[in-house]
């Protein structure tokens, strides 16, 4: 072996971003494994958390262990759950979850929310993680009463890495706790937390743009949040915190959602039996009421399958039935069978089943098989998420609940005493009334001719939600001045949460990289930070050949983030030159800025789909993105809603195509990860 010449630090920085977006992915879809908690370590090891330190068990998820023992851990009350929350209850509830054996897309035919919702957290993840492994370089504090011109996009990213460097480095944090002792509004503090606030919205406004009107899932997920939001008993929780005494109050909140009055909990209590069925509390019946709905509509879906003049055999559909109640294995053999013979799921389920049974399928009772199969997944997913979280005895989700309750009352008491919160909770429900009405479509003038124009239907555009936001973040910024007026020992102990937090982004003395955390953890300069060193060193191990063929790939995926960076920044200057300019007669725009928004997309295009044919190679998530499932049509049918084809007609969303970087991921995949399963061990202690 030669020895290895030096990665440049754009190649670094490269290197860790392909390292860690794998990695996160991966232990994140490792989670379908109901074993995969046991392997988790610390805290959720029966083992490890007797004792004082997790010393000797390395964690099989090591990116999530750093991010959950450095940040979430720590977290004020949550420090204060017992030990038996994670080694017991959550890692039961994780496992129960994990049995349920919830569908793939690949058998769906398509990209569910679910699939959509796993692949954005582990983008947002990622770029959290990054941020922790490579650090904030402290070279330095710029002025943030400085020049930045909220016009300007390259003045927003500039802005937004000032005020990280101040935050991580600076006294920063302390300053904007004691502003909102003072103000109702933080933007006051500097231009540059002004800049960055504007920063921060456009993000935001991106993801909710891309999750209720770019995603073929946006309608259904709007509906939903309709259902849940419509269940809410705002009115009484309003008259429930308007009792005085805050024990009480407490105690009539657990009652009013967690309170369970049926003939199972009442025989349970009064000990005629034991762990019998005790029907559901207002939290449960909101949860079951909501997927129960959604359940109607799948159920409807497979109902005209069925009655169809031309559709599938009975046979045929009775062997899809069979084959939804096999065990995981037997999902998993023919699942993999679909894949390497090159043929649709559907044909694998019925030539295992009985060859014969596809030898009349046409290619219209092949479309409805699939059809049928999904919608029945759909179902079935839904009743396992009811069972797991609503049904099955020891009832874990009402005694999680309880148990977060409980270490977070005395910071409930404190806050009751000194804020009005049936304001906030106000606050609240009229945010979440405020999104669903912007994210609904609009209608607008066709353009053509005068009199009675025709209206034509219209998605809401990256704008309506940036304008969603401004409108309401005085929201959060009134609870903050209230929290922060009201309530000085609590600010006192946020305050050193997020101190001992963001110490953690800080890079370390012998770092001498320029890293700065712009998007989330993604760096505006080149280089690893803190682990150029650690990085140089696993890519000196590889072998000359291999090295030679990584480093042609890092190059090419160095490039491809440059490329990412500069479309982020052209979209971004759109928006704010439409929003400056008060361009009312042209079209919003139905993109935004943001990275990981690209790397969301190439998780949900990477995915593995079933072939719409009888026959032929798997699909790619880029060929079925614009699909919604069967039933899920159905269940937003009633209102008006948007083709994806219109959203490309109207601009067009390209992205470049990311290098196939598999070739780093196998030569330096596991190594990396025992590499971050050292470092997210040190230090790791219990009570």
């Amino acid at each position: 072996m030669s020895s290895a010449a030096p990665l440049s630090p754009q190649h670094l920085e490269a290197l860790l971003d392909i390292l860690v977006h794998y990695e996160t992915y991966s232990e994140v879809e490792g989670f379908k494994d109901p074993g995969a908690i046991d392997h988790y370590g610390y805290p959720f090891d029966k083992v490890a958390s007797k004792k004082k330190n997790n010393g000797a068990k390395r964690s099989s998820s090591p990116l999530l262990q750093l991010l959950l023992t450095r940040l979430v851990l720590p977290i004020p009350a949550i420090r204060d759950l017992p030990r038996e929350f994670w080694s017991t209850k959550f890692r039961l509830m994780m496992r129960r979850l994990g049995e349920a054996e919830f569908s793939e897309s690949y058998d769906k035919g398509t990209l569910g929310s679910r699939k959509r919702l796993a692949s954005v957290a582990s983008v947002v993840h990622e770029c959290v993680t990054r941020g922790l492994l490579s650090g904030v370089p402290n070279d330095g504090l710029p002025d943030l009463q400085g020049s930045y011109d909220l016009r300007v996009a390259k003045d927003l990213v500039r802005a937004w890495d000032d005020v990280t460097r101040h935050l991580v480095h600076g006294n920063l944090i302390d300053q904007l706790f004691d502003q909102f002792t003072k103000t109702a509004n933080i933007e006051d503090h500097s231009v540059a937390v002004e800049a960055s606030v504007e920063l921060a919205i456009l993000y935001v406004a991106t993801f909710l743009h891309h999750l209720f009107v770019i995603s073929a899932e946006g309608p259904y997920l709007l509906k939903l949040l309709d259902n849940v939001h419509s269940l809410i008993p705002y009115t009484v929780v309003g008259q429930t915190l308007r009792v005085g005494n805050a024990g009480t109050m407490i105690n009539a909140m657990i009652r009013l959602f967690l309170a369970k009055v049926s003939v199972g909990a009442l025989s349970n209590w009064l000990g005629l039996t034991q762990n019998a069925a005790d029907g559901m509390n207002l939290m449960q019946r909101i949860i079951s009421l909501v997927l129960e709905w959604d359940t109607s509509d799948f159920r409807k879906a497979t109902e005209a399958i069925k009655r169809s003049k031309n559709g599938p055999t009975d046979s045929q559909l009775a062997a899809i039935d069979e084959h939804l109640q096999a065990p995981r294995e037997k999902h998993e053999s023919i699942r993999e069978s679909s894949k390497q013979v090159e043929k649709s799921i559907v044909i694998a389920i019925l030539e295992d089943k009985n060859p014969d049974l596809i030898r009349s399928l046409s290619e219209s009772q092949h479309t409805q098989c699939l059809e049928y199969y999904s919608a029945q997944l759909a179902i079935r997913d839904r009743q396992k998420i009811i069972d797991a979280l609503c049904r099955q005895n020891p009832d874990l989700t009402t005694s999680l609940v309880r148990d977060a309750v409980a270490v977070f009352e005395p910071m409930i008491r404190a806050i009751h005493k000194n804020v009005d919160l049936r304001k906030h909770i106000g606050s609240i429900e009229r945010f979440l009334t405020d999104l669903i009405e912007t994210s609904k479509p609009k209608k607008q003038d066709d353009g053509q001719g005068q009199g009675l124009a025709k209206k034509r239907t219209v998605p809401p555009s990256v704008e309506d939600y940036v304008a969603l936001l401004k409108r309401n973040r005085l929201l959060a910024y009134d609870y903050l001045y209230d929290f922060a007026k009201g309530c000085p020992d609590l600010r006192v102990t946020w305050l050193g949460w997020v101190k001992s937090s963001l110490r953690f982004f800080g890079q370390t003395p012998d770092s001498n990289s320029k890293t700065v955390p712009t998007e989330m953890g993604a760096s505006s300069s080149a280089g690893a930070g803190a682990m150029d060193k650690h990085l140089q060193d696993l890519f000196d191990t590889l072998p000359e050949e291999r090295r030679t063929a990584a480093q042609s790939v890092i190059d090419e995926h160095a490039k491809y983030l440059a490329t990412l960076e500069e479309i982020s920044n052209e979209r971004m200057q759109k928006i704010l030159d439409k929003m400056h300019n008060q361009e009312k007669k042209s079209s919003g725009n139905m993109s935004g800025p943001g990275v990981y928004i690209t790397r969301w997309h190439c998780l949900l295009d990477a995915t593995a789909v079933t072939p719409r044919t009888p026959r032929g190679p798997p699909r790619k998530g880029k060929d079925v993105k614009g699909l919604k499932a069967l039933g899920k049509t159905e269940a937003v049918a009633s209102s008006e809603t948007w083709n994806p084809e219109e959203i490309a007609g109207r601009e067009p969303i390209t992205q470049p195509e990311p290098p196939d970087v598999s070739v780093v991921v196998e030569a330096l995949g596991s190594q990396f990860q025992a590499l971050v399963a050292n470092i997210s061990g040190q230090g790791l202690t219990t009570k």
